[in-house]
């Protein structure tokens, strides 16, 4: 019986130090939020160069489109967004560099350049490093930690019609992006950024930030854009405003025109342009999702907001809300002329 009694002692003992033990490591293996956000900080702080692939898939007026981005970042204020279609070809390029911030179209051969702040504005879903602000920086934020991932959730600032909540997904083991999300009222995702490769340390050339460098990134096998042709059409908007209707519609050999009536009357313009640099000093970026939008234009009154798309330069000028510009322009991508 003794010994029993102390066979029974010994077993005891050693089933107590594994569940000490596995307690401890299950300890070890996860981190609070507060350890994460240090981590993080950290992280951001040696963050000098890095390179990032993701695709980006965007839910809205009843279609499904896809995008590749692939970001380049140089610390301090460096960066190259290549943006391309679902096959991956480039289409538009957003750089910045000493000179300001461009928009170019390399099929086009055509920039924008302006000055803003558009990374921490607005471009936080395509770079990583305005990404971790984001986390920083939320007044409130959900957090949760599993599987080898971490995940943030915060409220859209600034707030958003169609979205109304960021989610950010990182890795565990390095924190590395695996997906941002942009949801809607119902935790539907609206925009997602699906990360497929992310690399820091890279090693970059000045000269690699340059609008001359972007031009160079039309695909090679793309038919050239002639200049005034009127191949395309005419591309309507799916969206109007409340009461707006098109009143008038103009073509000449080269251009369309589209006038809308309605509390905030509004034109569009569409055509093939020539090749040329434009410089709008008083400009910002806007996000189409995955189309780069420039707002120039007084804060009240009439504005004009200028995109390209499948080699086409759109303008839309009126006197709107520059929320009801974008969901207007954004009705007008991916959608073929009559």
């Amino acid at each position: 019986m003794f010994k029993k009694s102390m066979l029974r002692q010994k077993l005891y003992l050693v089933f107590v130090c594994c569940l000490v033990l596995s307690l401890t490591l299950v300890g070890c293996g996860s981190r609070d939020q507060e350890t994460v956000l240090k981590d993080l900080g950290e992280m951001k702080q040696d963050l000098k160069t890095y390179e990032s692939k993701a695709m980006m898939t965007v839910s809205a007026n009843n279609q499904v489109q896809k995008y590749s981005i692939e970001t380049w970042y140089q610390s301090p204020h460096y960066y190259r967004i290549a943006l391309g279609n679902e096959n991956k070809e480039v289409t538009q390029v957003i750089i910045r560099n000493d000179d300001g911030v461009f928009v170019v179209s390399p099929q086009l051969k055509k920039s924008f350049r302006f000055r803003g702040d558009w990374a921490e504005n607005q471009g936080y879903v395509y770079l990583y490093h305005a990404v971790i602000d984001r986390v920083l920086n939320a007044k409130e934020r959900g957090f949760d930690a599993k599987d080898g991932q971490l995940s943030f959730t915060m409220k859209m600032e600034p707030e958003n019609p169609l979205v109304t909540e960021q989610k950010v997904t990182l890795k565990d083991s390095n924190l590395h992006p695996i997906q941002v999300a942009l949801l809607d009222k119902d935790k539907k995702s609206v925009v997602s950024v699906d990360y497929e490769s992310f690399k820091t340390g890279v090693e970059f050339k000045k000269e690699q930030f340059s609008p001359e460098a972007a031009m160079a990134m039309a695909p090679t096998d793309a038919k050239p854009v002639m200049a005034g042709a009127k191949d395309f059409g005419i591309i309507e908007p799916r969206y109007l405003p409340n009461g707006a209707k098109m009143v008038d519609q103009q073509e000449t050999k080269s251009t369309v025109m589209l006038r809308f009536d309605g509390q905030n009357a509004f034109t569009i313009t569409e055509h093939r342009p020539a090749a040329k640099d434009t410089s709008l000093y008083a400009g910002e970026i806007v996000d189409l999702w995955g189309v780069p939008a420039v707002v120039a234009g007084a804060e009240s009154g009439n504005r004009s907001m200028y995109w390209f798309h499948n080699g086409v330069e759109f303008s839309l000028t009126g006197n709107m809300a520059v929320d009801e510009m974008i969901r207007v322009a954004q009705s007008m991508t991916n959608h073929a002329g009559k």
